[in-house]
C-alpha cells in the first residue's frame, strides 16, 4: 500500500498563539485537515468558544477535540525538534528565513531524519511577540503585495498546502476519503489533472463545415456574401480551434437544432 501524505505530516504541529477569534481556531483546523495535518496546539487563547470553533470546522472537529491546549509556547513545542514561526514583519534578530516552498522542503528533511516540527501562528491583531519567537529556529515569510497581514486561516492553509504538495512531490499520496463535506457521503472522486483531448483530423471537421454552411444558407447570410470565401473563413476558424471529437459532435448538434428551429425538414 502506498504511503499516505498524513503519515509523514503527522509529525507536523500547527500552534496558534493567543488567538482572538474562536472561529479562527475552527477555520485553521479545517485548513489543516484539508492538507493532511491533524496535530493542533492552542496556546493561551484570549477567547475560545468551543461551539463557535466547531461550527467553523465542518469535517474537522476531530482536530479541535484532539488539540493540545497549553499555557505556554514552550509547553506546546516541547516534544518538537524544530520550530518555525510565521511572520509578516522584518525582525531585528536574524533567524534563518524561508518562503513557504523552502520551508516545506526544510521541514520534510527534518521529519525524514526522525524529527518533529512545529509552526507557530501569532494572534490576529499583532502577530507573534518576542516571547514566542525565542522558541523558533527559523521564520516563514509569505510574500504578499502591499497588504502583508493575512487572515490566520489563510496563512495556515498556504503553509499547509506547501507541506502537502512537497509530500506529494516526494511520492506520497493523499489518503482516500469516504466522507464529504460535513460528514456526508463523498460525491465521487475529486477532480484530477486531465490530459488535453486530441484534436480530430481535418477530414472529421469537413462535415461540420458543411453543416455550418447549410445553416448560413438557411439563415440567408449567404445572400450578401461570396459562398466560397465564407466557407474558407469557417474552415480556417475551425482548424485553428483544434476541436476534439466531442466538441465537433456538440457543434453539429447545435447547428442541426438551429436549422430545425428555422424550419428545415429532416434536420432534427
Amino acid at each position: 500500500m502506498p504511503t499516505t501524505v498524513d503519515a509523514q505530516l503527522g509529525s507536523v504541529r500547527f500552534v496558534l498563539v493567543s488567538t482572538l477569534q474562536s472561529g479562527n481556531v475552527g477555520a485553521v483546523a479545517r485548513a489543516m485537515k484539508n492538507m493532511g495535518i491533524d496535530d493542533l496546539g492552542v496556546v493561551a487563547p484570549r477567547a475560545l468558544d468551543m461551539d463557535r470553533a466547531r461550527w467553523m470546522a465542518p469535517g474537522a472537529t476531530d482536530v479541535i477535540d484532539a488539540a493540545r491546549y497549553c499555557a505556554t509556547v514552550a509547553e506546546a513545542v516541547g516534544d518538537c525538534s524544530k520550530v518555525y514561526a510565521t511572520t509578516a514583519r522584518d525582525r531585528h534578530n536574524r533567524w534563518p528565513a524561508f518562503e513557504p516552498p523552502g520551508f516545506a522542503q526544510d521541514a520534510l528533511r527534518e521529519i525524514e531524519a526522525g524529527g518533529r516540527v512545529a509552526v507557530l501562528f501569532g494572534p490576529e491583531d499583532a502577530g507573534l511577540g518576542n516571547d514566542a519567537l525565542v522558541h523558533a529556529h527559523a521564520l516563514i515569510h509569505i510574500p504578499t503585495d502591499v497588504h502583508a497581514s493575512l487572515n490566520l486561516a489563510q496563512a495556515a492553509l498556504l503553509v499547509g498546502a506547501e507541506l502537502f504538495n512537497a509530500a506529494r512531490s516526494a511520492g506520497l499520496v493523499a489518503r482516500p476519503s469516504g466522507q464529504g463535506k460535513r460528514g456526508g457521503k463523498q460525491r465521487g472522486a475529486p477532480p484530477g489533472p486531465t490530459a488535453p483531448a486530441e484534436p480530430v483530423p481535418l477530414e472529421q471537421v469537413e462535415p461540420l463545415v458543411a453543416e455550418w454552411m447549410q445553416s448560413l444558407e438557411l439563415g440567408t447570410y449567404l445572400r450578401g456574401h461570396e459562398s466560397v470565401l465564407v466557407e474558407g473563413t469557417v474552415r480556417r476558424i475551425l482548424q485553428r480551434a483544434r476541436l476534439d471529437s466531442q466538441e465537433v459532435t456538440v457543434l453539429r448538434g447545435m447547428l442541426r437544432k438551429m436549422r430545425w428551429k428555422m424550419g428545415e425538414p429532416g434536420s432534427r
